[in-house]
């Protein structure tokens, strides 16, 4: 394990990644912008890019030359996709109706501040809010005002049906090593995925990582509180059929249980308490072998893990579906695909440990 020394240093890499990655909106189906990002943060990792047309991100990274033929093919995945909105109408006093893109809570909007990302460049305006002084129908409809007076000066600043919209949010760091963002699902993952690409030459890995950073693992949860109807990841899909990799690691959020108004028989996993195994989601359950190496490898490595079970799913859903063993790790996140997320960055640090452990045992999973 690391000195004091060296997780202090860490840590504010990964505090100044997120900051850049949060930085950047990434609607699903929009990423393209925190793409050219992250390649703009990869050339330090010699790993070699490419894209597909879903808009996935590949970066490879060979395995050290052991002498033994061929290297085993590990992909590492972290979705760099987010909830947001995309316009989906204008209507002629200049209001513009918003379409929830991923499972956004349906008591979230009203109010809050929100970019619309137009070809001309950034539009800022707000969710309209129905104050208590007017009596209204119960069913109220996703609106945002840009002070625009009529249609066409809507569409005078670039805003046309499917520009996609954002929460007005960025990154703040908070006091006891605690961070807070409007993506840090799963910017966090991208984080991790960034820094561990960085190291992988220096460690002398002797397995063929990919990271991929992949898209629209969002789109498909729909915006409700009660259980979400889900269709899964398609991004990371189209992933796993390209590289065909021999073991996958999945990084993503799992959501913390340790606020209040959650009885105690359900708290499972606390922010500030490391890294935790995904085991159950509405798509994926992990093999009882996987869990036991998992498991095997953390102790081995001193790292201390959660077990979690979630709602939703991740891009595990659709990796094992190319016959492929995943570890699904979950980031804790406090108020998921909420503007403002809190993570604990030992968490996002011990996360990049055990994924770093892991690549480096893979050859031991049998």
């Amino acid at each position: 394990m690391s000195n004091a020394g060296d997780e202090k240093i860490i840590k504010e890499e990964i505090a100044d990644l997120l900051r850049t990655l949060v930085s950047v909106p990434g609607v699903t189906g929009f990423e393209d912008s925190i793409r050219q990002k992250i390649i703009s943060l990869l050339p330090p990792t010699g790993a070699r890019i490419s894209t597909d047309n879903p808009g996935n991100l590949y970066a490879t990274v060979p395995g050290a030359d052991t002498g033994r033929d061929g290297h085993l093919r590990v992909m590492v995945c972290a979705h760099m996709d987010e909830v947001g909105f995309v316009v989906n109408n204008i209507d002629d006093r200049g209001f513009i109706f918003l379409y929830p893109l991923g499972g956004i809570p349906e008591y979230l909007g009203p109010g809050e501040w929100v970019t619309l990302h137009t070809d001309k460049g950034d539009i800022q305006g707000c969710v309209g809010i129905h104050p208590p002084h007017l009596a209204v129908p119960a069913r109220r409809e996703i609106f945002a005002d840009v002070g625009a007076r009529n249609r066409e000066q809507v569409q005078q600043m670039g805003v046309i049906t499917g520009t996609p919209v954002t929460f007005t949010r960025h990154f703040q760091q908070l006091g006891n090593d605690r961070v807070m963002g409007r993506c840090l699902d799963n910017r966090m993952g991208c984080a991790v995925l960034v820094a561990l690409l960085r190291r992988l030459a220096a460690n002398n890995i002797e397995a063929t990582v990919t990271g991929v950073f992949s898209t629209t693992e969002e789109h498909g949860m729909l915006p409700v509180s009660g259980p979400a109807r889900v269709y899964g990841a398609r991004g990371a899909g189209v992933a796993a059929m390209n590289l065909r990799p021999d073991f996958a690691v999945v990084l993503d959020s799992i959501v913390c249980s340790d606020i209040p108004g959650i009885p105690p028989h359900l708290r499972q996993v606390r922010l500030g308490a490391g890294v935790a195994l995904r085991l159950v989601d509405d798509l994926a359950i992990m093999r009882p072998k996987m869990r036991a190496f998992l498991k095997e490898v953390a102790s081995a490595a001193g790292i201390v893990l959660q077990e979690g079970i979630s709602r939703s799913y991740t891009d595990a859903s659709v990796i094992q579906l190319a016959d492929v063993p995943v570890a699904t790790l979950g980031i804790p996140l406090r108020y998921a695909h909420s503007p403002g997320q809190i993570a604990d960055l030992n968490d996002i640090v011990q996360t990049l440990h055990f994924t770093t452990a892991i690549v480096q045992k893979v050859n031991l999973y049998k």
